[in-house]
Order: structure tokens, then sequence, then C-alpha cells
């Protein structure tokens, strides 16, 4: 069973527009499984051959070091500035997984070639449909954070973080659905913006994200996602 329960499932304005809105069923027990998850390295196992494990797992134990000392060793009774976005990142990559059937990849925090300094997206997936999605996170104490997420993308893409994950990405997509990256190069690409939210209702926060000039700039890709968790 997943750690939270799905307030909201819709697609907006436009088809390949969605809002996804999450709420964790216990916190304090969400951050300990998170923590779970993040900590454990077993998945480098079904990924690389041989000669790669070395390298990722030599990669990934920094930011397990970093991870621990931010999670609290998974002991956190809430959210805060430190742990705020991973704790996003990590419930909008399961929820999408969960909910859709994408492809499980692991956050960008862990597959990084900067221990805890993630230069890229923060996470990553894949539809259905073998298009890729890029995902970010952000989480701000006193207000839903989604126009800080979706500015945040619209940078990266004009700053082609996108184009420079692909090698990131490369490892983690099946060899029979490699087709992703020559759907990427004609043009067929998407974005997640996940991002913690706070009071307001669902249609409060659908008129919000539908107004946002962020978004504005991102209907034109293949699919857009918004993840918002009540954190």
């Amino acid at each position: 069973m997943p750690p939270f329960t799905v307030v909201c499932n819709c697609r907006l304005s436009q088809a390949h527009i969605k809002l996804l809105r999450i709420h964790p069923n216990n916190l304090q027990l969400t951050i300990r499984q998170i923590f779970d998850s993040l900590i454990n390295m077993s998945w480098i196992d079904s990924f690389m051959p041989d000669y790669l494990r070395i390298s990722l797992r030599a990669r990934v134990e920094p930011t397990v070091k970093h991870i621990t000392k931010n999670l609290n060793n998974g002991r956190l009774t809430a959210v805060d500035e430190n742990s705020g976005e991973l704790v996003v990142s990590e419930l909008a990559r399961q929820s999408i997984v969960s909910e859709y059937h994408y492809l499980d990849i692991p956050i960008g925090e862990l597959i990084a070639t900067q221990a805890a300094q993630n230069p890229g997206f923060d996470f990553y997936s894949m539809n259905l449909d073998d298009v890729l999605l890029f995902g970010e996170s952000k989480y701000i104490a006193a207000t839903t954070a989604h126009n800080s997420a979706l500015k945040q993308i619209v940078d990266f893409r004009n700053n082609k973080k996108d184009d420079k994950d692909l090698i990131t990405v490369n490892p983690f997509i099946p060899q029979d659905r490699k087709v992703a990256f020559q759907n990427y190069c004609n043009g067929q690409k998407g974005y997640i913006a996940a991002f913690a939210s706070k009071n307001e209702s669902n249609d409060e926060l659908i008129n919000k994200l539908e107004r946002n000039k962020y978004f504005k700039q991102l209907v034109d890709c293949t699919e857009l996602i918004c993840v918002a968790i009540d954190v």
C-alpha cells in the first residue's frame, strides 16, 4: 500500500495536463518509509551490469549519508526546509508510479554526479507512450509552492537541463523502450511539477495553476503533470 491517499486525480483544461493531489496518511510513518526506501541500495543490482554497479554505489553512498542526516535517520515527525524537497520528490515519484504505472526511476539526487547537489531535475519517469518526463520539486513552509516548481522547470528547459540529463536517465530505461530517446529527439517530452500544497480546495488550486504564467509556458509539452502534496 502506498503511504498516501489520492485526493484528486483529474485532467485540466487540456487532455495532456493532469493534476494529482495526494495526502500522506501518517507523515511520521511516511518519512520513515521514504528514508528506508532511499537508503536501500539494492535497486542498483536490478539496473546495472557488474562493472557499472561499482560506480553507481560509489556515487550513491555519499548522498545516502546526506539523506540520513536530513531525515534524522527516518525519525522526523514533520518536514522542514532541509527535508521538504526530498520528501516532496520521493512522494511525487511514488505517486506517479503507483497511479499511472509510469516507469520507476530512482530520484535524481541518488543518481546525480554530485552528492546531494543534483545539478539537474529532481526526478524522472517515462509514460506508457515512451515519453520521458522530467520532474522538479519545491517545498515552501508557508505557502503552496507551485509557482517555484513551474518556474524552475521553465528555467531548466531554457537552459537545456533536460538535454543534459539524458545521459543520467539512459541507464534506467529498459533496452526495449529506448525508443523514448528518439521520441525525445522528435520533440516528445514532458514535465512533472511537484510541490507542497496548503489549505486551498482542489478548485482553488486548479485556478491558481491555470492562471500561472509559467504553467502557460509549459502547455506545449507532450505531457504536464502537477503533483500537489499536502505537507
